[in-house]
């Protein structure tokens, strides 16, 4: 995954990024649990609105190599919703 990414730019510093896309567009979400505490995973998703929200308890932070199948289904199921 390193290898894939790229810096970001500096003027991303000084840059609007616009409005926020969960205010419109539907939001799902995983919650991992190690990067990020749980409870406040929960409570971004619960902001944002999110239709769906899967739990994988242990999950690494990097959950969509750690758990692939979980993330896939929860795509599968957006992409599904919002055709």
């Amino acid at each position: 995954m390193f290898a894939g990414q790229r810096p970001f730019a500096l003027s991303a510093f000084g840059e609007s990024s616009g409005p926020a896309a969960w205010r419109t567009s539907p939001s799902y979400g995983v919650v991992a649990g190690k990067a990020i505490p749980p409870a406040i995973e929960r409570w971004e998703y619960r902001r944002a609105g999110a239709e769906n929200v899967v739990e994988v308890k242990g999950a690494s932070h990097i959950v969509m190599i750690s758990n692939p199948k979980v993330v896939e289904r929860l795509i599968e199921q957006a992409a599904e919703e919002n055709r």
